[in-house]
């Protein structure tokens, strides 16, 4: 008998196979065609052979239940041997067909599941899930990287404590109407959010019934105060000279129309902030086509020596003007970089530019060219262990340590009167850094009061980019 059998349910079922018998054999003990004690030994016959058929049937009955039951709780089950049942309507059959479709319907919703799961956690917005009471049910990757690991069970305010945030949830609970709100969180990092507050759509299980979306929109803020800022200052920069201009104007036309003295003295100015405004509109114009090709890293060989050596002479009027003397030294055998000739050609300009305009006059220069192993800490160079580096030094005032940080900032000047009075744009030092984003380069500055400022632009060699591969540290070139 099989363990799954009982007794009870053994006797009941032998009682009612055998009882047509019993019926049998006491109809013809009363009829007096067959003793008491035949009657006994007969029925106990009939018993024990309904025994040996019924046991084997109640086993496969008993078997098929427990299988039943495991189905309906979910456990994976093999069908069980159903030999003594198997002609009842291919019942085996019919059970081997409803286990696979079983377990082709579960691994279809176990897949359904862990890629709605994965989908979740890959998103990148930030996927909050609370319940009415405000705990937090369920959270994806985003949620957990920027506000911990273990938020569940734990309350929203708790996690993210603003009460703008936590209003616009309750309104949407009570309302079942959702809100779109933007909010700040303060330490111990500034961010700006977008949240998008919805009413679980249909009830569930985990008590999930508010889903809050959330879109770090901290760059996308700052970048709109950056053009912000970046519109105010491009037409205070315009609208200064062109003040001066009209001004001119409005004076040559009425009281020194008849001033030839005048007229010639204006007219140089004019022309001093006429020019003033078309460096302005080339560098904004140079700026925005820097920017515009930012995320197209550039394919060309550049001999940097080449760029220096030309771009040296372009200033050799102006050195002459101020007795500064331009000493270079360069690495004839400096190795070539990836870039755009161009744009590289205005980093060289507009550093030896600003050199020689800050440097105090009757000094020196200084251009330096190597190779060099000395990096600067800088995560473009993690993979590198050599680099170009070009170097322009000064003998001017030099800069305090709190401006070095925002000299790559546009419209940024240490002195706003000696900027303009050299004729600078304050967007040199902006362009520069724009390029060498877009060149993989690294901008390092040096400087002192009294003693000058060291403006060097690190490059990396061309070879290096194209193989992937560190080179062996080179020997640092003077």
């Amino acid at each position: 008998m099989s363990s799954k059998t009982t007794i009870p349910t053994l006797i009941k079922t032998i009682m009612v196979v055998s009882s047509p018998s019993l019926l049998v054999l006491s109809f013809f003990a009363i009829m007096g065609e067959l003793n008491f004690s035949y009657f006994v030994y007969g029925y106990i016959g009939i018993m024990l052979v309904s025994t040996v058929f019924v046991m084997p049937f109640l086993s496969n009955i008993s078997a098929l239940t427990y299988y039943v039951n495991d189905l309906a709780l979910d456990k994976r089950v093999r069908a069980p041997d159903l030999s003594f049942l198997s002609n009842v309507a291919e019942l085996s059959g019919a059970l081997g067909r409803l286990q696979r479709s079983w377990e082709n319907k579960r691994q279809e919703m176990e897949t359904v599941i862990t890629e709605r799961e994965i989908l979740v956690d890959t998103l990148p917005d930030i996927l909050i899930m609370t319940n009415d009471d405000k705990m937090i049910v369920r959270t994806n990757r985003a949620a957990r990287n920027i506000f911990g690991q273990n938020l569940a069970h734990r309350h929203l305010q708790d996690v993210i404590p603003n009460e703008q945030l936590i209003n616009a949830i309750s309104a949407v609970i009570e309302d079942l109407h959702g809100q779109e709100i933007e909010f700040q969180l303060g330490e111990p990092y500034v961010k700006d959010f977008q949240a998008i507050i919805e009413r679980f759509p249909i009830p569930s299980e985990g008590g999930i019934s508010v889903v809050i979306t959330l879109t770090d929109i901290t760059q996308q803020k700052r970048i709109q105060r950056m053009r912000a800022d970046f519109v105010a200052n491009a037409s205070h920069e315009i609208r200064t000279p062109l003040a001066s201009i009209i001004g001119f104007i409005e004076t040559l036309r009425g009281p020194a129309k008849d001033d030839p003295v005048a007229r010639d003295e204006f007219l140089k100015v004019m022309a001093d902030q006429a020019e003033r405004m078309s460096k302005l509109v080339n560098d904004l114009l140079s700026l925005s086509k820097i920017e515009m090709n930012a995320h197209a890293a550039p394919i060309g060989k550049v001999d940097v020596l080449r760029i220096i050596r030309a771009e040296k002479q372009h200033f050799e009027w102006a050195c002459k003007q101020k007795n500064v003397s331009l000493k270079v030294k360069l690495n004839d055998t400096l190795p070539p970089t990836k870039g755009d000739d161009e744009e590289l050609a205005q980093v060289i300009r507009n550093l030896i530019g600003n050199a020689v305009k800050y440097t105090n006059p009757d000094t020196e220069v200084v251009l330096t060219a190597k190779l060099t192993s000395a990096l600067p800490e800088d995560p473009v160079f993690r993979n590198l262990s050599r680099a170009i580096c070009f170097s322009v030094q000064d003998h001017g005032e030099g800069i305090s340590k709190e401006h070095i940080p925002r000299l790559t900032e546009r419209f940024y000047r240490v002195d706003t009167a000696r900027t303009r009075k050299v004729g600078g744009t304050g967007l040199g030092l902006a362009i520069v850094k724009h390029v060498l984003n877009r060149h993989h380069g690294v901008l390092t500055i040096e400087s002192e009061i009294g003693q000058g400022s060291t403006f060097s632009v690190y490059l990396p060699v061309y070879d290096d980019i194209s193989s992937g591969r560190p080179e062996n540290k080179p020997e640092t070139v003077a």
